[in-house]
């Protein structure tokens, strides 16, 4: 079933980004697109290594009654923490994107996904191995101490999976759609100015799916400084072009700057 939506929703913003893009595509940006494939085939063979995934401890929580939902009862209101832990592990996750840009060696890392100089849907799918193995301790670690269910836990991760396509995506949103879109969901336009050049922008803008962390923790920037087709995508500096590209890319945060 996650195999299924997330072909699907990958194929529905290649097609709208072609109809609709935001920024023109730049030539030989296929290339990307395939190293950007590539690390999510290596990404998930390196996950198929791991001892515990998400899921399984969230039903290994349940089966033993571990974490803190699992000791508390709702008679007749169990979709509260339901509804509670799909938000809390979104949170987890805004401020885990946090730590990875103010952390010098977890920046490293995550900065591999920050050197594309355009963006498309595929670049939702690039990040390093080791932050993806950093994040699933993170998440395992979040759902044992509160014992999130598992039909919460799939669907965040298919959330939070399709919504990362979506919000990299090349896609042009009608103005009037984007206003009111931007205020439940971080869109492409939103997440692109994450990922400009300009430090302040970077540092901003860290959700995947909901603005709202970033309004409450004061990192929301409804516009950057320059018009969306105008905005420099990257970082400084930027490393050498074969960096850039699978295999290579996978040794980008450890070269010498």
């Amino acid at each position: 079933m996650r195999g299924i939506i997330f072909a699907s929703v990958l194929l529905i913003c290649i097609i709208l980004q072609w109809a609709s893009p935001s920024r023109p595509f730049y030539k030989g940006r296929w290339k990307s697109s395939f190293s950007n494939l590539g690390i999510v085939l290596f990404n998930n063979f390196i996950i198929g290594l791991l001892p515990l995934i998400p899921y399984q401890m969230a039903v290994i929580a349940e089966d033993n009654a571990w974490g803190l939902f699992n000791l508390i009862y709702f008679e007749n209101y169990g979709y509260i923490t339901f509804v509670f832990g799909i938000l809390i592990m979104d949170m987890v996750i805004y401020f885990q994107h946090r730590m990875f840009h103010g952390i010098s060696f977890l920046w490293r890392l995550h900065s591999m996904h920050h050197i594309e100089p355009m963006l498309d849907a595929t670049s939702g799918l690039r990040f390093h191995p080791i932050e993806i193995v950093i994040s699933n301790f993170i998440k395992v670690g979040i759902i044992l101490l509160l014992g999130i269910e598992p039909v919460a836990v799939i669907i965040f991760e298919v959330a939070l999976n399709g919504l990362a396509m979506f919000n990299h995506s090349n896609i042009r949103i009608n103005d009037s759609i984007e206003r009111v879109v931007n205020k439940v969901l971080i869109t492409p336009a939103l997440h692109t100015i994450h990922h400009s050049k300009i430090y302040d922008e970077t540092n901003s803008n860290y959700g995947f799916s909901v603005p709202w962390w970033d309004k409450l923790f004061k990192t929301f920037k409804a516009r950057g400084e320059y018009r969306q087709q105008d905005i420099k995508i990257g970082t400084v500096p930027m490393p050498n072009e074969k960096f850039q590209y699978f295999p290579m890319m996978l040794l980008q945060p450890f070269i010498k700057r």
